[in-house]
This record gives C-alpha cells, structure tokens and sequence, in this order.
C-alpha cells in the first residue's frame, strides 16, 4: 500500500521563487473522452504553481492521474494519444422522422453494437488488446506505487457492486480496470474481483483522497448537464432516466470536496467521442484560469497572503 508522503514544493505563482508546499489531494473523476480535461486541469495548475500531493482516480481521470504521476512525459504522451482503435460513438439517438438512409445506417450500426454486446463483451473487445498496450506505454510499464506522487486507482466488481480501491500492482492493469466501460470492453479479473469501470460504483471517492492525510480535497466534474434533445421513444426515454439518476449520485459524492472545477463544454461531447480530445484538454485549462483566485483562496496561497494559514474550507462550488 501507498504511504501518505508530503506533497512536492513548487514555486509560488507569482514567480518569487519561494517554495510552498501545497498539501492537497486531487480527485479526477469519470467521463469517458470529456476526461480528457483532467489533463487541461493539472497542466494549468501546474503552470499557476499548484501541484497535487496526491491523485484519486476513477474512468479516463484514472488514465490521467497515472500517466502524471508516473511519466515525466506525461502531457504530450496524453495530447497525441492515438485513439483511433477505439470504438466511436453510436448514434442510437435520433429524432421521430429521420431521412430514410440516416435511419437505416444509425439501424446498422446500433444492431452491430448489440450483437457485439451478445456474443462477446463489446464493441471495443477487439480493441483490448491495442488498449493495454498504450496503458503500458503511458505508464512505463511501472507499478501503481511507483510514482513521484502516491495515486489510488478505483475500480468496480461487477460480481458485488462494490467499489475496489487499487494502490500497488501493474499501473496499466488498475487503470484498465478503472476505465473498462460495460459493454465496451471486456473487464479485468483479478484477486477474484470482475474489474470495471470506476464509475459505476462511485464517480467521486472523495473519501478515498481524504485518507491520502491532505487537508484539502479538489474534485474534478467533467460530466455535462442531461441534453435537451427531444425524447420521442422508450429507449430514449429510458437512457435519459439512467442520465439523471447518475447526475445526481454525482452530485451527492462531489458535495465532499473542498472545491469542485466544473470544465464547460461547447457542444455535446459523447463518451466515446475522442476526437474531441483537444477540445476537452482546453475547457480544463479554462475551468482552471477562471477559478484561480478560489484555487488560490482554499489552499491558502493567495497572493500577498500568508503561506502558512489555515486554509478556508468554504466548499467551492
């Protein structure tokens, strides 16, 4: 298991040289391509002079948390990810009376996704493999407790419903089993657990990163608001409902944090919308510079102020 080590020192924002260490655990949480923020969010804090001293992550925030922590390389290697092997979105949303050949393509392609779902795990099971190797890759083929900074990795087994947090091991095996979408990609056995998304169980284990000992916690929400695209049957119908029901756990769990960054999108972003990756990476530095005065006040290293205060648990929303 990982030990609570004090966090690094990192020069002030201010550019003073003086060095202040900034105790706080970060949570990056699931949304599948829309996670892609996370890496947005600790580029600029970094660049404002703030660095986590500990990382909880679940889904895509897991991919990131791991990568940061175990590659020095770890912006680039996640900017020029190559997604291209994964499965992109399937457009089983469309209105009452689409063109004859949109219907009968979007009726394709959502009857090959559910006959992959039948006879195996998946639109992305074939991609499992091109999966784990880029994991590998951006992990360095380490293990979990390897890093410049301790992360835990949280998963779900899909036998109990329970949430598993993973501290040690292969790195790119726990962040496989953190971001392994039900029916998208096959889950991860191990130590007699049925591994899955981190997710399903708890999108915001802020619990998790107050064991880590940091006094404060930020939380990281990139899940978008239910669309407002109209519903015209049972399965559209019953998707939005899945919707709200997980919005609202969301919202619950996020309510822990001392300070939760909410990266807002342009437009819709699927899950598995990839492509959107840059865009994504730029709302998170977005939701940084916008915030980094209550950044800067919950730590208590606002500018002229003293380093060593107390900071302002004024739950930041």
């Amino acid at each position: 298991m990982i030990s609570s080590a004090p966090g690094p020192s990192v020069e002030s924002a201010e550019g003073s040289g003086l060095k202040r260490p900034l105790d706080f655990t970060l949570v990056l949480s699931g949304g599948g391509a829309r996670g892609f923020a996370h890496v947005g969010v600790l580029r600029a804090l970094n660049a404002a002079g703030f660095a986590p001293s500990a990382i909880v992550g679940v889904s895509m925030g897991a991919i990131v948390g791991a990568t940061y922590s175990l590659n020095p390389d770890w912006y680039r290697l996640l900017v020029t990810m190559d997604t291209e092997a994964f499965p992109g979105p399937v457009p089983l949303w469309h209105g009452s009376s689409p063109r004859l050949l949109r219907r009968a393509q979007t009726g394709f392609r959502g009857a090959r996704a559910m006959w992959a779902l039948m006879r195996g795990w998946g639109a992305g099971e074939g991609s499992a493999a091109t999966a784990n190797a880029l994991l590998r890759t951006l992990t360095q083929g380490r293990d979990l407790d390897g890093g410049r900074v301790p992360v835990a990795i949280c998963a779900t087994d899909l036998r109990t419903g329970e949430r598993v947090v993973l501290k040690e091991g292969p790195a790119a095996d726990a962040v496989y089993a953190s971001a392994a979408l039900a029916g998208v990609l096959p889950p991860l056995e191990r130590d007699g657990y049925l591994l899955s998304d981190g997710a399903y169980a708890d999108l915001a284990p802020v619990d998790v990163a107050r064991g880590f000992g940091a006094t404060i916690v930020i939380a990281v929400d990139p899940i978008q608001q239910p669309s407002d695209r109209p519903i015209h049957n049972g399965f559209q119908a019953l998707m939005r409902a899945v919707e709200i029901c997980h919005l609202r756990h969301a919202d619950l769990r996020f309510e822990g944090a001392d300070l939760v960054l909410r990266p807002r999108f342009r437009r819709a972003i699927d899950v598995l919308d990839f492509a959107a990756k840059r865009e994504c990476i730029a709302a998170g530095v977005h939701a940084v510079r916008t915030r980094r005065s209550d950044i800067a006040d919950v730590l208590g290293t606002a500018a002229g102020g003293d380093p060593g205060r107390s900071p302002t648990h004024s739950h930041l929303h």
